[in-house]
């Protein structure tokens, strides 16, 4: 069963001699449960692409169906509850806020919703993330594999049914960013959610289900 489909989807940025068309006619379907990676270039598309699934971009032509619902014609109101209630992003930054311990980053998207997690899966999920110790700790106190599976966290705590991960190895050396990855790779197995990456390091690509190729705006293979 499909939880994402791409239909015949162009963007393009700027007009004239200038323009740049960061998608010309993509069409994608990606499996419920699936780990996928997107590979390309830098232009190549991948990161546009990234951002309609996500529902922070919206496109020039083209329909995005994601878990049922069609992002075409969604107002930004509808698309910020889309983001909260059905998407995950973790980044290449770990975007935590300093201020706030471990525990409170996590909780973080929940608080903006005015909601409480569910116990047992917080206690699951941060022990599976290797946290569980660390809950009072604060981002400094981290390594940046540390960082980063709490950024993960922050993303897992809302039950979404698609995780988007953007370079999440790219500020990791070798050993974090594979132990990372891995923890990335068993949690999605774990609770049963899809995940979607981007990236341009094709042996952290390969541990995924799927390895889609971009270039020039278009999808080979």
């Amino acid at each position: 069963m499909d939880i994402i489909t791409v239909h015949h989807l162009y963007k393009t940025f700027g007009k004239g001699e200038n323009a740049v068309h960061a998608l010309n006619g993509v069409d994608l379907s990606i499996e419920k449960g699936s780990f996928t990676a997107i590979i390309g270039a830098s232009g190549s598309g991948k990161t546009t692409l990234f951002h309609m699934i996500g529902g922070l971009d919206t496109p020039d032509e083209g329909e995005i169906l994601v878990d049922g619902i069609r992002l075409s014609g969604l107002k930004e109101k509808e698309l910020a509850v889309y983001r909260r209630s059905k998407v995950g992003f973790v980044y290449q930054s770990f975007n935590l806020v300093p201020t706030l311990t471990v525990r409170e980053n996590i909780m973080f998207p929940l608080s903006l919703a005015g909601t409480t997690p569910d116990p047992s899966f917080f206690a699951e999920m941060t022990e599976l993330l290797q946290l569980k110790e660390r809950l009072d700790a604060f981002p400094q106190e981290l390594s940046g594999g540390g960082q980063q599976r709490v950024a993960i966290a922050r993303a897992l705590i809302a039950k979404p049914s698609i995780l988007l991960a953007d370079e999440p190895t790219g500020n990791l050396d070798s050993k974090s960013g594979q132990n990372v990855l891995g923890l990335l790779k068993l949690s999605v197995e774990t609770w049963h959610q899809t995940l979607v990456m981007i990236t341009h390091n094709l042996e952290i690509a390969q541990m995924a289900h799927r390895v889609i190729r971009m270039e020039d705006g278009r999808i080979h293979g």
